[in-house]
């Protein structure tokens, strides 16, 4: 299956908001294991629409559109499809009601117009909105699929995902993948390690990623059953470990802050000059053993002027320990551009350091994913 995203609206092509939901689309495809092979934006146009419709039609087997399916004049998205796929528009009697009710729940009076939202492509399936109005649909003709979808993320993404995700399985296979997280290695690094892996792939198949300051692999297996899929991943997964496994923090959804406080089982404190409270914030935000106490920003109040800054960073360790009563005390400074990272616990102090460009911005949001690291 190749796929093309549509996203209509004139709002998109004048940056008014970010089309979130082609991006959203992409990743919820290719967890099954289907192929996007193309994105386009375009304006709430009628005869720009239709070109855009019948050149996809040409091209591919799948079209997802999202938006244009409200109440107002510009929402032309399945008025456009269904002249272009000679169909008529019929009013499902489900959408209806739920709009109707929708309005007597409100005490609000139903405009006329917005009777257009139960409107749907006759012979299409149709998808569920349970956070809108405006349903979706799947029209399939000859070996072609087109499907609509609501514009706003908050009705679009639990509609692709539980309405529309079910009827793109292929009934005889089912398709699983793991993303694997690295941190502290480069992309170029991880195919430089994993070459032979990734040229004899087969199935799993293995994609590397590259993210900000990490790097993913995502392993996706084809089997009957989600068990099979899992068992055809575990020795390749075990065979990039092997490799690189020392950069290894997690899989799926899990960020490097979560995999750190999962790893702490020690109560610390954080002296923080670099960051601004960023890291500390979001550190705080995965404490659900209550381990993080508190941080201070780093200001001559706490600790003396010192010179020489391996020695501030001591104290700034020693000092916020004692003050929030933990074993551990970690503090962030930096020298121009050298970082220093460093830890005290009841027995030893030891730090570690690393360069930073001294632009500000670069020098708080940079240093934050370093440190975790």
């Amino acid at each position: 299956m190749n796929i093309s995203i549509i996203a209509v609206g004139s709002e998109l092509l004048l940056g008014q908001i970010a089309n979130t939901n082609g991006q959203y689309l992409s990743r919820l495809f290719n967890s099954i294991g289907k192929s996007v092979v193309e994105h386009t934006v375009i304006g709430d146009n009628p005869q720009r629409l239709e070109r855009v419709i019948k050149d996809g039609l040409k091209r591919y087997d799948t079209i997802v559109f999202t938006g244009g399916l409200g109440p107002t004049k510009d929402d032309l998205t399945k008025h456009t499809v269904a002249k272009v796929l000679g169909k008529n528009l019929v009013t499902d009697a489900t959408a209806l009601e739920y709009i109707e009710n929708y309005f007597k729940e409100q005490g609000q009076e139903m405009t006329p117009n917005n009777k257009q939202q139960a409107l749907v492509i006759e012979g299409a399936k149709v998808l569920q909105n349970h956070y809108g109005m405006a349903p979706g649909m799947l029209v399939e003709i000859e070996d072609k699929k087109v499907i609509l979808l609501p514009g706003p993320p908050s009705e679009m993404k639990p509609m692709a995902k539980n309405e529309l995700l079910p009827c793109l399985m292929d009934d005889d296979s089912v398709i699983f993948s793991e993303q694997l997280r690295f941190a502290g290695i480069g992309e170029s690094k991880v195919e430089t390690e994993l070459m032979d892996l990734i040229d004899h792939q087969d199935n799993p198949t293995i994609a590397p990623l590259a993210g900000t300051h990490e790097v993913y692999i995502r392993l996706t297996a084809n089997a009957d059953t989600k068990n099979e899929c899992k068992n055809l991943i575990e020795p390749t997964k075990n065979a990039i470990l092997d490799r690189i496994g020392k950069y290894y923090y997690g899989s799926d959804d899990i960020v490097i802050e979560q995999a750190l406080m999962n790893a702490m089982d020690t109560r610390f404190s954080l002296y923080d000059g670099v960051t601004n409270g960023a890291l500390y914030t979001r550190l705080k935000n995965y404490d659900t053993n209550h381990l993080l106490e508190g941080q201070l920003p780093d200001s001559r109040v706490f600790i003396s002027e010192i010179d020489n800054i391996e020695d501030k960073l001591k104290n700034a360790t020693q000092y916020v320990k004692d003050l929030y009563k933990t074993k551990l005390g970690i503090a962030l400074l930096h020298d121009q551009e050298q970082v220093y990272l460093g830890y005290s616990d009841e027995r030893v102090f030891i730090f570690e350091t690393f360069k930073m460009p001294l632009k500000r911005n670069i020098l708080q949001n940079r240093s934050q994913n370093y440190a975790m690291i």
